[in-house]
């Protein structure tokens, strides 16, 4: 508390010399224990209210709106209702309630993990600590425990708990750029106003707390953002479209299904003579319709994109992007646009000098004797700013642009600290939007100096010889603010000098991130378009953007010009666009607009409260996790947890590994199901038994299908993703080479099988060993096509590089299939197998690997997609 009391020393002095403006407003001395509680009472806690969330029940029931699991939910009652007409176990029928479950609850209890994480993440900040005066004492108390009538110290670096008034203010700036969106601060004065969650950036303040909690501004603001459904999202509009062709195909095959039984009993069989036995055929009719569904259906489809999601959700967490919304990992592998912030994202959010008049910093005694000694000391000691070492880090305390000098000093190896002891001052005037200069003195001996620092035009003004400033303006075209130094005698005690004497400049700025330019490139090589849009004038927007490569030949725009234009100017020149100037963040939200109805998926980020509607509103929301503001974070699908732009970069190419893996598995798991719906249709139309139980059948659908989703689904992404552009939200999920391959090779299991049907498997004595070996062949057949499948689109990755998952799970599958052909037959009707048979299977199956060799072949001939690659 000694401590405490040091560091608040100025505001307590502040605290006596003020007069109460109001009286019966508050209390000079602080609020009472008492009055705290009272107040908190009456007024609540200094907690956010999250905007409302769908309740925990509801999510989970959502999850079954997904039109895989829809037809899921039909197959399964269909199922049972035969399963009990017949009196048979209801195994199958637990089986795929079973994968609908394990799909659902993967995708509700990682969503619901990932709102803890950022439930957390705003706790972190409820958690700062907050400088008030309470019972004419000095203390810190976390900022959830501000209330009503709190006397709160700020300074610059700050940033304001609660909304309120000032009753003092020295020099205050304030950057209200999350509600206004204008990044210049805003000067504030003795009874102005502030607003939770904005910024001091210059000067001290007393601030008398008036809102708290959901009363303040923000509050209110995140309030009214109630979460509510979005639009669907790329993949679930391809899910959709797939599981209508689905069930198309699963219909069509129970209805040749039922014709077949009922043309085979009723019409080339005996006439039914009772009406029990015309409804045991019926339902003999309906038992094998229920089983072509479930072969049809991807039972395992839903599992294997939830377990894809929540995969790729853990990785792009670990790789700095918290995902808030799962379906959110596959959106952004889909973005076609990027529209992005400058401050912090592609910059570092920290100024720095990047240029001056002098080579380096000089350190001095006495009187300085040259430039760089003068514009050292003119650095240290005019400034306001602090420097603080904390658990190994630099923190910057005060305005940014006096903090960036100290900084450069030291650089230098020059301890400011020691200079401003060397040379303490005896006035200080500080800086203000009006004078545009700041100046100090000080005396050294007998002699009376006075610095002066600003903006370059108005401390040439005053100095003589009139410098040249022909070089600062070169440095204002590359997006830096340029700070002047002069420095004059006086002469006599209340006298100003004649003249200044100019020292020099230096040009600072928030230096652009060293990976950006690489990560603007990748994306344009990905074919994703990067878009500017920030608040800084155009000239020094301009700057940055050509420096990290976002602007080319596009077209540069002010937020005022963007607004003025009508809904379909704004549509016609959105593509053109390349930086969003003097924006606001209303602008943003138009912006998106603009570009989605012209077809674009857009990704978004945003760090502001009123940047809430863009986030909330683009098809992928990115919130920065350290400058974003509560509502901010709560609007968005992703949080950015180190601010940065290269994390996008990664976010996309997770996305786009996820999108193959999931086709990577429709590959695996739709020639499954036409193999094996069309050999369990057309063995009964030849005249033969049904080449499968219907626990085989759920073997193969679903524990084998949900196995196979986690291998094909781990594959690790490849660098080529980054060099393809994006597919199209129109496009189907299933491509062209895809469609290829799975009817290519399905029809070579119908035919392979049909033959074994027919002319029997070589080496197998029995018709019990030809049944065995014919399932296990089919499933073993399958392993080999696995390893087809992992060469997505043509493109194989290294054969036993990248993805060990994949080789463990398949090599799972073999030794389960080996233990249900020697011991499961009372379960699964087989008879164990010698091992020679065993080998003959595994050979017999084995130029399953030469189908896509020979696909990659052709197609490499005929010059189709990427076969070649």
């Amino acid at each position: 508390m000694k401590t405490a009391g040091i560091v608040m020393l100025p505001y307590i002095m502040i605290i006596i010399m003020i007069s109460v403006p109001e009286p019966g407003q508050y209390n000079k001395d602080g609020l009472s224990i008492e009055s705290v509680l009272e107040s908190r009472d009456t007024y609540g806690k200094n907690e956010m209210t999250p905007p409302k969330r769908i309740p925990v029940w509801k999510q989970y029931l959502d999850k079954y709106q997904d039109p895989i699991i829809r037809i899921l939910l039909i197959a399964v009652t269909l199922s049972a209702i035969v399963a009990i007409l017949e009196g048979n176990s209801l195994i199958d029928t637990i089986g795929i309630a079973l994968a609908v479950i394990l799909s659902t609850s993967i995708a509700f209890i990682t969503e619901f993990r990932s709102n803890r994480e950022f439930d957390a993440l705003n706790a972190m900040r409820d958690d700062t600590a907050v400088k008030v005066i309470r019972d004419r004492k000095p203390t810190t108390v976390p900022l959830r425990d501000i209330v009503v009538g709190d006397m709160i110290l700020l300074e610059a670096g700050d940033m304001v708990p609660a909304d309120g008034f000032l009753i003092q203010a020295s020099d205050v700036e304030t950057d209200e750029s999350a509600f206004t969106g204008e990044s210049e601060p805003v000067g504030k004065v003795e009874n102005d106003t502030v607003l939770k969650g904005s910024y001091i950036t210059a000067g001290r303040a007393v601030l008398i707390a008036t809102a708290v909690g959901n009363a303040t501004k923000m509050g209110v603001i995140a309030a009214s953002l109630i979460e509510g459904t979005r639009p669907d999202t790329p993949l679930q509009v391809k899910l959709k479209a797939l599981a209508h062709l689905i069930s198309k195909f699963g219909y069509v095959m129970a209805g040749l299904i039922i014709t077949l039984v009922l043309v085979q009993e009723l019409i080339l069989g005996v006439s039914p003579d009772s009406p029990l036995e015309l409804l045991r055929i019926l339902l003999q009719a309906c038992m094998f319709a229920v089983v072509i569904i479930v072969v049809s259906v991807p039972e395992g489809l839903p599992v294997s994109v939830t377990v894809s999601l929540a995969l790729t959700m853990r990785k792009m967490t670990r790789a700095k992007s918290l995902v808030r919304r799962l379906i959110a990992c596959e959106t952004i592998g889909s973005v076609t646009v990027v529209c992005t912030d400058k401050t912090g994202t592609l910059t570092m959010n920290q100024m720095e000098v990047a240029a001056s008049s002098i080579e380096v910093p000089v350190d001095m005694r006495d009187i300085p004797e040259n430039s760089a000694e003068w514009i050292s000391l003119n650095a240290a000691v005019n400034s306001t700013a602090e420097l603080d070492h904390h658990n190994g880090r630099m923190i910057t305390v005060g305005n940014s642009t006096e903090a960036a000098l100290l900084r450069w000093l030291h650089r230098a190896g020059i301890k400011y600290q020691e200079i401003r002891k060397a040379y303490p001052l005896i006035h200080q005037d500080f800086f203000n939007s009006r004078k545009k200069q700041m100046s100090s003195t000080f005396s050294c001996g007998p002699r009376t100096f006075i610095l002066v620092k600003g903006a370059p035009e108005i401390i040439a003004a005053q100095c003589s010889p009139v410098p040249d400033l022909s070089h600062i303006r070169d440095l204002a075209g590359r997006a830096m603010r340029t700070l002047a130094f002069a420095h004059g005698e006086i002469l006599s005690p209340g006298s100003e000098p004649a003249y200044l004497t100019w020292d020099g400049y230096v040009g600072i700025r928030d230096e652009v991130r060293p990976d950006v330019p690489d990560a603007v490139q990748t994306c344009k090589d990905a074919g994703i378009t990067v878009k500017m849009v920030t608040g800084d004038s155009a000239e020094t927007a301009a700057a940055i953007a050509r420096e990290t490569g976002i602007l080319g030949s596009g077209r540069i725009i002010t937020g005022p010009e963007f607004r003025e234009l009508t809904d379909e100017q704004r549509k016609d020149i959105a593509g053109e666009i390349q930086v969003l100037a003097r924006s606001e963040p209303h602008d943003k939200l138009l912006l998106v607009k603009a570009l989605q109805s012209s077809g674009e998926v857009v990704a978004v980020t945003g760090d502001g409260t009123n940047d809430a509607p863009a986030l909330r509103n683009a098809d992928v929301g990115l919130a920065m996790g350290i400058a974003g503001t509560e509502v901010a974070r709560e609007a968005s699908d992703i949080i950015l947890l180190d601010d940065s732009f290269p994390t996008i970069k990664q976010a996309i190419w997770w996305g786009r590994a996820l999108y193959e893996n999931i086709q990577r598995f429709l590959i695996f798991q739709l020639t499954i199901n036409i193999a094996a719906a069309l050999l369990t249709f057309i063995a009964p139309l030849l005249g033969y038994a049904p080449p499968f139980t219907i626990i085989q059948l759920l073997w193969i659908n679903i524990v084998m299908d949900s196995l196979a989703a986690l291998a094909l689904c781990s594959e690790a992404p490849h660098p080529a993703l980054m060099n393809r552009h994006p597919i199209p939200r129109s496009a189907s999920v299933i491509t062209p080479y895809m469609t290829q391959s799975i009817l290519i090779t399905a029809g070579i299991y119908i035919i392979a099988g049909i033959a074994a049907l027919f002319f029997g498997l070589p080496f197998m004595n029995t018709p019990e060993e030809q049944a065995s070996a014919f399932f296990a062949g089919f499933v073993i057949a399958q392993v080999w096509n696995g390893i087809n499948c992992r060469g997505i689109n043509g493109v194989m990755p290294p054969l036993f590089k990248g993805n060990p998952v994949f080789f463990g799970v398949m090599g799972l599958i073999v030794v389960i299939q080996i233990l249900i052909i020697q011991f499961g037959g009372s379960i699964f009707g087989t008879v164990p197998l010698s091992l020679f048979q065993w080998i003959v299977i595994g050979c017999g199956t084995l130029p399953v690997l030469l189908i896509w060799p020979v696909l990659r072949f052709l197609n490499c001939i005929f010059n189709q997609e990427r076969a070649c690659t």
